[in-house]
């Protein structure tokens, strides 16, 4: 009936002459439901950021000569002289030589494994950032979105307890949380669903998105597509099926992810990381599946842990699970822990109380400043509102997330550096054939890495480019340098071409266009 008052779950009555406290008490425990987190998602969070940490470090150390010393394409000199990330701080400018770019990238590399392990966890996720923005803003012109986006979450994962569970912390504390909630968390859950609904709403400016072509088309860019997304192009209906379900994800991230709760936000959250799974045998976007993976993990719930925990086999585990006491001295707790239990001892409960009601509401004011940072420069790129002069800076950048936005372009390049000797003989710089225009059988293999493609873009934007224009000339200088020991004087100059390939209409290919980029004597 009607007015027939009966108790909810959480103990309020409803009904009719449900009380304005009541409603007020059920609108508010609504709300904190659905920015609570379990704090094993959170130490899954911290396991995959530390392993991502490492897998950026690995696949940047392979090129580690060529994109960050002095012998490479991008020297210290030219770094200070074109960096505008951060104003170009980087403690990895400090020196172009490779014997301090692999410390670096060792003190790195020990940081991520101790984030792994959940050691002084908030102090090295900071820690690990700061060597993360370093080595970023040491050569800007090799980075994505994803780098972005790493950074980004790892810097709103360090206001969160990511050592709560699954850690070394854990242990010495002797104690955990199974669940955390406040601005904090709020902004890390924000933070991907920023992502997804800015990008959604910059695709709908577009013509392809919403048309459900815009896959059939990115994956017609050679460049971009590797592996099976080569053969996908095979299966029009498929794509198109694809796309509705890309765009449906986007699209519909607040209400899948953040207006629901228990199982069905752990099935959402499951879904999304299978379509960023998707795309890692598909397109070369660099860390971008990996990151937006991580990103999802603080929406699994408890129901999908509890399911996760019940097939492993618990005792034999638990066994060989470490105590407190195996840890030596590692073991001992937290120094701020013992600093505030010896102020106790003495008496001074005064003191310890203002320091963590302070510690409290310090970190509650960083997480509204956070949450109000997502959301209002992602409203401000996603709905093209200019940014106050008084805030231009890094920090609006930060929450630009244009992937594939509006449409997917419909033409890829690559690129060439020739060579010509001083009696008139031309050849390709890098492997002594003929500079020819013909569209390569598979365009991705053109570059080494998708690093190596971001940097050759970077020349490009550069060529002509007044304030730029040095990092193309130094890049024709580093071609020049390396031919140099083998043609001495008898090299002339060398000439970096631009490719462009008209992606397929119907399968039939345009003839490519070449642009020369910048020619310069030897």
């Amino acid at each position: 009936m009607g007015g027939e008052l009966k108790p909810d779950r959480k103990g309020f009555e409803t009904g009719d002459t449900l009380s304005l406290g009541n409603r007020l008490e059920w609108v508010h425990e609504r709300v904190r439901s659905r920015f609570e987190i379990d704090t094993r998602a959170l130490a899954a969070l911290r396991i995959a950021l530390g392993l991502i940490i490492l897998v950026d470090l690995l696949h940047r150390a392979r090129d580690m000569r060529y994109f960050y010393t002095d012998d490479g394409v991008y020297p210290v000199a030219l770094y200070e002289a074109t960096s505008s990330l951060y104003d170009g701080y980087s403690l990895h400018g400090l020196s172009g030589e490779l014997w301090f770019q692999q410390l670096l990238f060792a003190v790195a590399a020990a940081f991520a494994i101790a984030l792994i392990l959940g050691y002084r966890t908030r102090l090295v996720a900071l820690v690990s950032l700061l060597l993360l923005v370093s080595l970023q803003v040491r050569n800007p012109l090799v980075l994505n979105g994803a780098d972005r986006l790493l950074r980004v979450l790892l810097l709103v994962a360090v206001l969160v307890p990511l050592g709560e569970r699954w850690s070394i912390d854990a242990l010495r504390r002797g104690t955990a949380r199974t669940t955390v909630v406040g601005f904090t968390t709020a902004a890390l859950l924000v933070q991907p669903i920023a992502v997804l609904t800015q990008n959604a709403i910059l695709k709908h400016g577009g013509d392809t998105w919403f048309a459900g072509e815009a896959i059939g088309i990115a994956l017609a860019n050679d460049v971009m597509t590797i592996y099976l997304g080569n053969h996908l192009g095979k299966y029009p209906a498929l794509l198109e099926a694809l796309n509705w379900i890309w765009v449906t994800l986007l699209t519909g991230s607040v209400v899948f992810l953040l207006c629901t709760t228990g199982r069905l936000r752990a099935v959402f959250a499951l879904a999304y990381i299978g379509a960023f799974l998707g795309m890692l045998p598909v397109m070369s976007v660099g860390l971008f599946p990996l990151v937006l993976i991580a990103a999802v993990l603080p929406f699994l719930t408890a129901p999908f842990w509890d399911s996760a925990a019940s097939l492993i086999p618990s005792r034999p585990l638990i066994d060989r699970l470490p105590t407190a006491s195996h840890l030596g001295p590692i073991g001992r707790p937290p120094v701020e822990r013992r600093v505030l239990d010896a102020l106790l001892r003495r008496g001074h409960e005064s003191i310890t109380s203002f320091a963590v009601t302070y510690g409290r509401s310090l970190k509650t004011v960083v997480g509204v400043i956070f949450l109000v940072w997502i959301l209002a420069f992602s409203a401000s790129h996603a709905t093209g509102m200019a940014v106050p002069d008084e805030m231009e800076s890094n920090l609006p950048d930060e929450q630009r997330w244009g992937l594939y936005t509006p449409d997917p372009s419909q033409s890829y390049s690559w690129y060439a550096a020739e060579a010509e000797t001083k009696d008139g003989a031309t050849f390709n710089a890098f492997n002594g054939e003929a500079v020819v225009s013909d569209r390569p059988p598979d365009a991705s293999q053109e570059y080494e890495t998708f690093r190596h493609r971001k940097y050759m873009e970077s020349v490009r934007n550069s060529a002509g480019n007044e304030p730029t224009e040095m990092i193309s000339g130094e890049y024709a200088n580093w071609v020049c340098d390396q031919l140099s020991p083998y043609l001495g004087d008898d090299l002339e100059t060398v000439t970096i071409h631009r490719f462009i390939q008209q992606s397929p209409v119907d399968g039939e290919y345009e003839e490519p266009r070449q642009i020369t980029l910048v020619e310069q004597r030897c």
